[in-house]
């Protein structure tokens, strides 16, 4: 018999929902009687028991779920305090291989996100969205509609989890650029032809309709790995440039898109580095030409899941430093060795960079 929760105090909003859609991830049922729940706003999380009754204090809506699920069952005394060590944190989710999420699962997350702690989650999809008047992204692939999308983010919301769009704006983006209808647009099979006048209506388009399902204001352009960058079709069109300012002239340009629609935008920042013919973990310091690419109004993504060693991650970081744009961190479950996920690398790793 599971056990039923009688929720008393103040909850955030649509929690009676939410916990609703929380009772068989937390093995408990919630009711008019049973243990007595009483739930406080406050400054931090937590619980606090008697072995008879439960105080629950949160601050944030995503505390009150994490604190549902640090309730012990068999009830018994206990004394629970946790404080957050980031603003934001969560997960990505790649619905960019092989076969995409469907909202079920992605529902399945939400709810374990929920009960973690986590508070914002990332849907990477390089072409696996509809694009009004766009057929072939993610033709056969499994992309999500609007609604689909829209329906996830209601769902995060319910329980205080804010679901962003990540998708590509530069590289990354063979699955689309294959198609001959794009070929005019690409500077080499994987990176878009940048200063072309067709590729910032065509990103215009993506931007409006990745960012049409979602109430944040955040969004992940992309731009890692974009190898090749002015050196392919861009070089024969406009002639050789370095490649550090075509990156910059074309971050400038899909900022303004983002500012026209009231955007905060993130990037990957791997290829200030590549372009300086170095990764993260190489010598010296981004040269002043990465340092003149990076418009002050990105934040630089991180991405780095390799180093089990803490002060590789901390050398990095202070790299990211010089730049003139705030840095957050992005680790990684190694699921894309095969078909099991690596954990003893994850956890190894993870917890350095932590």
């Amino acid at each position: 018999m599971k056990p039923t929760f009688h929720i008393l105090g103040t909850g955030p909003e649509h929690c009676q929902e939410a916990l609703r859609a929380l009772e068989e991830d937390l093995g408990v049922r919630f009711g008019d009687t049973g243990i007595d729940v009483t739930c406080i706003p406050g400054d931090e999380l937590a619980v606090e028991s008697d072995g008879t009754t439960v105080t629950v204090t949160w601050g944030a809506p995503i505390q009150f779920y994490r604190a549902m699920s640090l309730i012990p069952i068999p009830l018994v005394p206990c004394s629970i305090h946790e404080k957050a060590r980031f603003q934001s944190s969560g997960i990505m989710f790649d619905c960019s291989r092989n076969a995409v999420l469907n909202p079920t699962a992605l529902r399945f997350f939400l709810r374990k996100m929920a009960l973690m702690g986590l508070n914002l989650g990332m849907m990477y999809t390089e072409d696996t969205y509809e694009v009004p008047g766009q057929p072939f992204f993610g033709y056969k692939r499994g992309r999500y509609t609007y609604d689909e999308l829209k329906a996830l983010d209601d769902y995060a919301n319910l329980f205080g989890i804010e679901l962003c769009p990540c998708i590509q704006t530069l590289g990354h983006l063979k699955r689309i650029l294959h198609w001959p209808a794009y070929h005019h647009l690409r500077d080499n099979d994987e990176v878009l032809l940048a200063d072309l006048e067709e590729t910032y209506v065509l990103l215009e388009q993506m931007i409006q309709a990745a960012t049409a399902p979602y109430r944040s204001k955040k969004i992940h352009l992309g731009m890692d790995e974009a190898f090749g960058v002015g050196l392919g079709a861009h070089l024969t069109r406009f002639g050789y440039e370095d490649p550090h300012s075509v990156i910059g002239r074309h971050l400038s340009r899909v900022l303004g898109i983002c500012d026209k629609y009231g955007l905060k935008a993130m990037m990957w920042s791997d290829m200030y580095f590549h372009l300086d013919g170095r990764n993260y973990h190489s010598p010296g310091l981004p040269s002043e030409s990465a340092k003149a690419a990076v418009d002050p109004r990105i934040t630089l993504m991180y991405w780095d899941y390799y180093q089990s060693q803490e002060e590789k991650y901390a050398d990095a970081l202070y790299k990211h430093a010089q730049f003139p744009a705030p840095t957050v961190f992005a680790g990684g479950i190694w699921t894309w060795i095969g078909p099991a996920p690596d954990y003893p690398t994850t956890i190894a790793n993870t917890v350095a960079g932590l």
